[in-house]
């Protein structure tokens, strides 16, 4: 992963897409290690919202946000702030597409701030909205 700097970066560019795949394997080990017990279809009524079987965690599709803009920042940035937007629930075994674009680079408390519009996105739409901040390096 090479370093990106605040002056390569231009409001308008779009982040290249990552796929996620959350199984119901993936969505199980992730409440597991909250010490949560496993969302079950028992536990939790999700046919009345028209899904059977297990709920993609939003706080797992938040880390995935937070990683895809850290990881496009590479590793000498520093995270910020992210701010999300619950749009609908995923069922896991559905696919997902992490995207992101530059929407905006200021200069701020001697900072380099970068800020990426991110999402979540389903065959069906957006699930997740949001905004990551991170703060870039300068050449100079």
């Amino acid at each position: 992963m090479s370093t990106r700097y605040f002056e390569d970066v231009n409001v308008g560019d779009e982040l290249p897409g990552v796929e996620r795949m959350p199984s119901e394997e993936v969505a199980t080990a992730f409440f597991t290690r909250e010490g949560e017990p496993p969302p079950t279809p028992e536990r939790i009524p999700v046919a009345s919202a028209g899904f059977s079987g297990i709920i993609v965690p939003g706080l797992l599709k938040v880390a995935w946000l937070q990683q895809f803009v850290t990881d496009w920042a590479g590793p000498e940035a520093t995270f910020r702030t992210i701010r999300v937007a619950y749009k609908r629930p995923d069922p896991a075994g559905v696919g997902l597409v992490l995207t992101g674009t530059v929407v905006d680079k200021r200069q701020e408390d001697g900072q380099n701030v970068v800020e990426v519009e991110v999402a979540t996105v389903a065959p069906d739409g957006p699930s997740v909205r949001g905004s990551v901040q991170v703060s870039l390096p300068s050449r100079g």
